[in-house]
């Protein structure tokens, strides 16, 4: 009987010993996890007529960004043949430094381009994404009317920000559709 005894606290202490040990493992890996990740931005993007709407010929979109917090915001347009330009920063707007705020108007009142839809028509996305680093560029195949028209895909695009974000990251993207009059 004393050998089973003196087993018993010895097992006991071992199982003790390794849950403390699986768990100190996965705090610090759950921790480890979380320090590597950047803080998410709740980022949300509608047009002035709410979302899920059709836009014709000539119609021009105005955009609202609601964001939780200060961040350097980069956006991204898809057209309906696939082709995807920068938006934000760009030529026509070069500061890209938000505030924290709900229905900021994108492009400002102030912008020197406006949102015009015009053909090809068909089914087309703006993406935006927010982040801490503001000095972010990326692979461009030429321009467009002066805007930089990329060769990443917005999956791509989202990696490489994520990647260089180290406090904040958020990214949302709507979908709008275009047809003509």
């Amino acid at each position: 009987m004393l050998k089973v005894i003196a087993h018993r606290p010895a097992k006991f202490l071992t199982r003790i010993c390794l849950i403390f040990v699986t768990l100190f493992c996965a705090t610090t890996q759950a921790q480890n996890t979380d320090a590597s990740k950047p803080d998410a931005v709740n980022l949300e993007i509608t047009t002035h007529l709410g979302d899920q709407q059709i836009f014709v010929d000539h119609d021009v979109i105005s955009f609202f960004i609601n964001l939780d917090k200060a961040a350097y915001l980069y956006a991204f347009y898809q057209d309906a043949t696939g082709q995807l330009f920068q938006i934000m920063p760009g030529p026509a707007l070069i500061d890209n430094y938000f505030e924290p705020g709900f229905y900021i108007p994108f492009p400002p009142p102030n912008a020197a381009f406006q949102f015009v839809v015009q053909a090809p028509f068909g089914e087309e996305q703006l993406w935006v994404f927010a982040s801490d680093n503001g000095k972010l560029a990326f692979n461009t195949s030429g321009s467009k009317r002066g805007i930089q028209q990329l060769k990443q895909t917005p999956a791509q695009l989202s990696a490489a920000i994520m990647a260089a974000s180290q406090q904040l990251f958020g990214h949302t993207k709507l979908l709008i559709h275009t047809r003509s009059r």
